[in-house]
């Protein structure tokens, strides 16, 4: 009875407060138009627009959002079944993360350390080394359609497309 009337209570308090987006479950989450819901979030996946890594961030700012930060396994899964499930082309996607003018450390674009390794880095080469191995010229953060979508470091001058969050 104590665990019904709690989640009557939650379930109340839920239309009344606005709730961590972690405890929004999926289709509650009210996403404006470029954006949809996607893992509980609302992104966009422009693959229209294409530019640097400060180009695509200035256009998901001129959206209303900004790059998208993917610090939950979770909602990584969600855009990339999205990416899939929605036929988007595979391309390099900009996201939130950079180690420019800090080397080797990874932080999101609000300054939140990236975790590194599985699940997140992709592996290449014969060694099979963790990304991101890009040194000094690549600072700044994609999804890589040439590794299955994993994180990988790329030049901030690369053009690419975004994936933008709001």
């Amino acid at each position: 009875k104590n665990c019904l009337f709690l989640l009557l209570l939650l379930g109340a308090s839920a239309s009344c407060f606005k709730l961590p987006q972690k405890f929004i479950m999926k289709g509650e989450v009210s996403c404006e138009s470029p954006y949809q819901e996607v893992g509980g979030r609302c992104m966009f996946v422009d693959f229209l627009n294409k530019g640097t890594w400060n180009d695509m961030r200035n256009h998901c700012k001129s959206l209303g959002g900004d790059l998208v930060k993917l610090n939950d396994p979770a909602v990584y899964n969600a855009l990339i079944l999205h990416i899939h499930g929605s036929g988007f082309p595979l391309v390099y996607y900009w996201i939130g993360g950079t180690d420019e003018g800090h080397e080797g450390l990874w932080v999101w674009i609000d300054q939140e350390p990236i975790q590194m390794g599985t699940p997140y880095w992709a592996n290449a080469g014969c060694d099979n080394d963790q990304m991101p191995n890009g040194g000094t010229g690549q600072n700044c953060l994609a999804l890589d359609y040439v590794f299955n979508m994993y994180f990988n470091d790329l030049g901030c001058s690369t053009e690419g497309y975004v994936i933008c969050e709001q």
